[in-house]
């Protein structure tokens, strides 16, 4: 029998497209034993194309329906109703086909022969596929709203677990710490300390029991591998798709000892101990010596930078798990003093130096005996620095310790690396639950619309003995049954939809259905839906009395619980406008940062960065770069400047003014030379711009430097002098313009020259009339230029207004997770109002009947019918409004320079949602319109 129904519903293809996939998983079956499963997930996968299939062929036979009844032509009518079912045992026959899979291939094989026992669960499961069969817009409706919604939660869950993994798998994680500078109230903690703390540390603090500082050797251009008689070959440093500025770092032994690895060649006690030693992780191994062993790399040589030559001494197995420590090549530290590399790291010279070139900042972790209070560790460092001496201006450089957990979240501090942001991966962990909820919420509403199709049925059941529990069973099972189906579809729609916004998904995200931890959340997801979704309708069409019921009285009230449903509908409704409101204050907000004016020129200004070696070579090769830039034709102006007006990388420090009193201010500086404030079209207020010099003679600031150094007015600042030592006068003063991003309030600037740390170019494009081809062929030119001069360099660029936009990369990436999170919250509402409009269409059919006879139009009908959905809109628009505006100002309060939330947001929202609903419920309300009269008045 099962054949034949198959057959009839098409189901050759759909064993075709299950036998090829059985194909391709049955190697992976033969090698665990699992090919019951593997076909499992074929045969659902087919019954799953099947069904859809189904339902949309579904759906365009419901649209012919209406128009032949409203055209009320019988011939026509009574063909539709062979398609319909045609159509009906079709999707009848996928979906018994759905639970004989279930019966045979979901349960494994040792409890087949119980479950064949199991007569009354078989008859549930078949009596469930008939009733969804021959419902089918119900059906298509709900698997549509539930896997829409559960597809979201997944790829949320994907995102946060992603992001919540990083470095929670160290032993002893939760006592290793980062030592960093203390920016102060205001400033960015600076993750680095001076290079002889971490050895005063390690003699002077007690509950140390490892400590691990390192350099990133972000110098290192290349790593190459010797090969005799032939060309050595080259790498990259950093590697593709890495956040880390290189894969290199220049190790204490005692990361090995705060960080546990596994060994496979080399001793872990002396493998860091002497000078010219490497360690490599398996992966590094591979990728610089091909398929060879751990043993057999000991001993081969690479070479760092063309001139460090160093020997691999170990070898260790790579992380599994995601880190922002998770480096390739550690080079001993004892490499520093045995080369040339201490000329630019001063292990042993407590003077703090901020100079390019000069590497006297290592990073540095901690990991601390069980029971040591981190406030007197802090309090021990800050001590030694003042033993030290190591004051600025306003006083000591303290020292902060941060959990290790915290490294991959945390933003106050100031390095070039992915920060996840916390408080955004719970937001999206409640969005999903929202969604989740939504998406039940919808399927209870459909659920008890169709109550009244369903209530003599459960009459008849009632008075034949099924029991209360019985029907309750029975509906779950429906529930389950629905839910599995709109799994498989969810699961089918991951890929494409991460791929769609890869973008906005971090890199590392994979998504893996059979990893242990996706099967368990994806069974929890099956289940809780279930019985969220199911309990309550199952509960309600149980709870019907069978003699009112086989009296045409359950078909007068509905079924009863009318306000439930509308307060459901109100609900989802209202998290949808939620989210309208939140969106587009977010978008407001982007919008206004990106086009707002920063006090500069942004447009066509390039920045080229190099790399500086302090020598008389490199300062010869950077003019000579600088020389055959300004000679292209594509370019108009290039200037050398130590850092652009904006972005990563900005010099802070203290400037002194001695007054009446003594006023000291922190403050960015620029160093650049006299064409830096024209070639950004910075507006002078007061004074004169600085001249070209050889040295820092003069000083330009900012307005907001001006008056928190005490000055009245721009001009009162002009020939004023600053500093201790060497007193450097005040030309001029510009107007205020923004360092960093909105966030962040204007600070006090400096501009200055001096051209020993200028060491990078801003390039002005001849953009104007230019097409982006011609663009490119000027940025290739100069990669040509720029490579004929650093051979073996990477040619680094970037625009400014890309820097601009990078910073507000984690903004861009939240409205657009809002905006997806929005959309599937509006579908799954519209879906629940269309199961609304369904009930209210059938329960009220004698009173539109009635109305009909008495002469009202079909637009008198559609008005009458979706008068009552507009009201629970606007409801819902009241109160959503509360709540979108406090989520609105908490979100704005992260910015200093934000919107207004105005009162026309809440209005376009509304009317959005309005418009919508109409949309929504329009169709059925003109059918019902159209309908003819007779019928419904025959059926009263």
């Amino acid at each position: 029998m099962w054949e034949v129904d198959l057959q009839v519903a098409g189901m050759p293809v759909a064993d075709s497209v299950a036998a090829a996939v059985l194909a391709g998983m049955q190697p992976v079956a033969d090698s665990v034993d699992t090919l019951a499963a593997a076909s499992m997930v074929a045969d659902l996968v087919a019954m799953a194309v099947a069904a859809v299939d189904s339902m949309v062929e579904v759906a365009s036979t419901v649209v012919a329906l209406a128009d032949t009844a409203a055209a009320g032509s019988t011939a026509a009518a009574d063909k539709a109703d062979k398609i319909k079912k045609n159509e009906e045992r079709g999707l009848m026959a996928a979906l018994f086909g759905f639970v004989e899979i279930a019966e045979d291939r979901v349960i494994n094989r040792k409890f087949h022969r119980t479950f064949k026992a199991n007569a009354m669960l078989r008859t549930y499961l078949r009596i469930a596929a008939r009733i969804l069969a021959r419902n089918k817009l119900y059906t298509l409706v709900n698997v549509l709203g539930l896997a829409l919604g559960v597809c979201g939660c997944i790829i949320i869950w994907l995102v946060d677990s992603y992001e919540l993994s990083f470095d929670r798998f160290h032993p002893k994680g939760d006592r290793i710490y980062r030592v960093a500078l203390d920016g102060g109230q205001g400033q960015r903690n600076i993750p680095m300390i001076l290079a002889p703390m971490p050895e005063a540390m390690r003699a002077a603090i007690p509950g140390m029991e490892s400590m691990a500082p390192f350099f990133p050797y972000v110098e290192s251009p290349t790593v190459k591998v010797p090969l005799p008689g032939q060309n050595p070959l080259t790498f990259e440093p950093k590697l593709p798709g890495e956040p880390r500025a290189t894969a290199i770092i220049i190790a204490d032994s005692g990361w090995f000892h705060v960080f546990s690895y596994r060994w496979l060649a080399g001793n872990p006690a002396a493998a860091l101990t002497a000078p010219f030693q490497v360690v490599l992780t398996e992966s590094a191994v591979k990728r610089y010596f091909g398929d060879i062993s751990p043993m057999a790399a000991m001993g081969r040589e690479l070479i760092y930078a063309d001139s460090l030559h160093v020997h691999v001494s170990g070898v260790v197995l790579d992380w599994t798990q995601h880190s922002d420590v998770a480096y390739t090549d550690f080079i001993s530290y004892p490499t520093i003093e045995a080369s040339f590399l201490k000329e630019s790291h001063h292990l042993h010279d407590w003077t703090p130096r901020f100079e390019f070139g000069k590497y006297d900042w290592p990073s540095t972790y901690v990991r601390l005996a069980k029971g040591v209070d981190t406030g007197k560790v802090i309090a021990q460092m800050n001590r030694i620095a003042r033993d030290h001496q190591l004051l600025t201006p306003g006083g000591p450089y303290l020292q902060t310790l941060q959990p290790l957990s915290d490294v991959h979240f945390n933003s106050d501090y100031m390095e070039d690396r992915h920060h996840a942001h916390l408080p955004t991966l719970y937001a999206l962990a409640g969005v999903a639950l929202f969604i989740l909820i939504l998406a039940a919420v919808n399927f209870v509403n459909l659920a008890t619309a169709q109550s009244l199709q369903r209530a003599k049925e459960i009459g008849v059941r009632k008075v034949l003995g099924s029991g209360k529990n019985g029907l309750v069973i029975q509906f779950l099972i429906e529930t389950g049954v629905l839910t599995a189906l709109a799994l498989v579809i969810a699961l089918g729609m991951v890929w494409p939809l991460m791929r769609w916004y890869r973008d906005y998904i971090p890199t590392g995200v994979h998504f893996n259905p059979l990893a242990p931890a996706n099967l368990l959340f994806l069974a929890g997801v099956l289940i809780v839906v279930t019985l969220a979704a199911g309990f309550y309708p199952a509960r309600v069409l149980a709870g019907y009395q069978p003699v009112e019921t086989l009296k045409g009285s359950g078909s007068i009230k509905g079924g009863g619980k009318w306000w439930v449903r509308r307060s459901l509908v109100v609900f989802q409704f209202t998290i949808s406008l939620v989210f309208i409101i939140v969106t587009l204050v977010i978008g407001r907000q982007i919008r206004y940062m990106l086009n707002a004016d920063y006090g500069f020129r942004q447009d066509a200004i390039v920045t080229v960065q190099t790399r500086p070696d302090m020598s008389d070579a490199s300062r010869d090769a950077l003019k000579r770069l600088k020389r055959e830039y300004s000679a292209l034709p594509g370019i108009a102006e290039v200037i050398r400047e130590a850092t652009p007006p904006i972005g990563m990388g900005r010099i802070g420090g203290q400037i002194t003014y001695k007054g009446k009193q003594v006023m000291q201010v922190n403050s960015i500086i620029h160093f650049a030379d006299e064409r830096f404030i024209p070639f950004y079209g910075m507006r002078m207020v007061a004074g004169r711009n600085i001249r070209h010099s050889d040295s820092l003679t003069e000083i330009v600031i900012n307005e907001t430097a001006a008056r928190e150094l005490g000055f009245k007015t721009p001009s009162a600042a002009v020939g004023q002098m600053l500093g201790d030592d060497n007193p450097t006068p005040i030309v001029g003063v510009v107007a205020d313009s923004h360092e960093g991003s909105f966030k962040e309030p204007i600070q006090p600037m400096m501009i200055g020259n001096r051209p020993e740390v200028e060491n990078d170019l801003g390039i002005r494009l001849t953009s104007t009339g230019k097409g982006a081809g011609e663009v490119k062929s000027t940025l290739d030119a100069m990669e040509k230029i720029y490579k004929q001069i650093y051979p073996g360099a990477v040619f680094n660029y970037k625009f400014m207004d890309e820097s601009i936009r990078h910073m507000y990369e984690t903004e861009q990436k939240t409205a657009k997770l809002v905006k997806l999170a929005m959309g599937l919250a509006i579908f799954i509402s519209c879906m629940g109002l269309f199961g609304l409009s369904l009930f209210t269409a059938e329960r009220r059919a004698g009173e539109i009947g009635i109305r009909k006879v008495l002469g009202a139009t079909t637009t008198d009908i559609a008005i009458l019918l979706n008068r009552q959905y507009i009201r629970l809109v606007l409801l819902a628009l009241v109160m959503a409004s509360p709540i979108a505006w406090i989520l609105a100002h908490q979100w704005l309060r992260n910015f200093v320079y934000r919107v207004a939330v105005d009162g026309w947001v809440f209005v376009l929202a509304g009317v959005s949602a309005i418009g919508l609903a109409l949309v929504t419920v329009s169709y059925q309300s003109i059918r019902a319109a159209l309908a003819n009269p007779i019928k419904s008045l025959r059926s009263d």
